[in-house]
């Protein structure tokens, strides 16, 4: 019975999300850690579009935008069309990267739960944001700078300059070259630099955390995480951070701001990122967004009702779009 509900959620990521074609190879991968269903009732979404799917199971990466096996990678980039219904991230890695420039359309599915392919972010009518989405990118590529406040206490500006937004744009209508997080719906950009203040008091959909026990505070200097405080999710996300070695997983990397009406907070990644009233700041790995740095990780830190100005304009003011 399960499965004959998620049906309608698959059918709808195979055939309005990817516009998968009759004939075409889908590459479905998924890792040992993720609920099978997942890849099993997408691959009976893509036999019913007269598609050949192709399931791939693999062992989950170690970090969150870790890099998959060469051969997984080599399976992306060979692939018109890619689903990761895969338990830890593989979106923001060198492996999306040149799947993409290979023209591939990846529809990134991490942390799915068999409930959102049955309701909840699936629900948006993902063509008729899309304009809404571009929109704001359009403001993104011809800004410097941005600031963003909560009541929570974020006070973060972000130098922008030189930064594009547009080919970024996660609009959940996937075209060749592009990777979109579904059904995160988002504006992002990828700043030069960034200083001042992050209050997560929203999620953190990483290290089995979700919605924090109490806000979570990081400061910011030159473009980087100095410091991270706020109790034992604070501490999971510094150890994290610290077993890692590597000095670019404290890179501010991104600004994204949900845009799906149909999101709603459940502790997973790819609704909590899409909620509408929402802004995240990506920490790690940019290079998939626009920005030069690969990161052992991409953990994302989410925000309620933010109030987002570029180059003094408000464009969301206390959770709520003014454009």
């Amino acid at each position: 019975m399960r499965e004959m509900l998620m049906a309608k959620g698959a059918a709808k990521l195979v055939n309005v999300c990817a516009a998968v074609k009759p004939g075409e190879d889908v590459l479905i991968i998924t890792d040992a850690a993720q609920d099978f269903s997942l890849a099993k009732v997408l691959a009976g979404a893509v036999v019913a579009a007269d598609a050949n799917p192709i399931i791939m199971t693999m062992s989950r990466v170690k970090n969150d935008s870790g890099e998959p096996s060469p051969a997984v990678a080599a399976a992306m980039k060979s692939a018109p069309v890619v689903f990761t219904p895969v338990s830890v991230s593989i979106t923001h890695t060198h492996a999306v990267k040149d799947a993409c420039a290979a023209g591939a359309r990846i529809v990134a599915l991490t942390q799915w739960l068999p409930e959102m392919m049955m309701g909840g972010g699936i629900d948006a009518d993902f063509a008729a944001i899309e304009p809404h989405v571009m929109k704001m990118a359009a403001i993104w590529d011809k800004g410097s700078e941005v600031r963003v406040t909560t009541e929570a206490g974020t006070d973060l500006t972000l130098d922008i300059r030189g930064r594009l937004g547009t080919p970024h744009a996660k609009t959940g209508i996937v075209r060749p070259g592009d990777f979109h997080p579904v059904p995160d719906i988002e504006s992002p950009v990828s700043p030069v630099t960034a200083e001042g203040r992050i209050v997560c008091d929203a999620s953190i959909p990483y290290l089995g955390i979700g919605v924090p026990d109490q806000p979570v505070t990081l400061e910011v200097r030159g473009g980087n995480v100095v410091s991270i405080t706020g109790g034992r999710d604070a501490e999971k996300v510094r150890a994290a951070w610290e077993a890692m070695n590597d000095p670019n997983v404290y890179n501010v990397a991104e600004i994204g701001i949900g845009m799906n009406p149909h999101c709603r907070l459940i502790g997973s990644m790819l609704e909590d990122e899409g909620v509408a009233s929402t802004c995240h700041i990506g920490v790690g790995t940019s290079i998939t967004l626009g920005g030069t740095v690969k990161a052992a990780c991409h953990y994302d830190f989410i925000m309620h009702n933010p109030t987002i100005t570029v180059d003094g304009r408000t464009v969301m003011r206390a959770g709520v779009m003014e454009i």
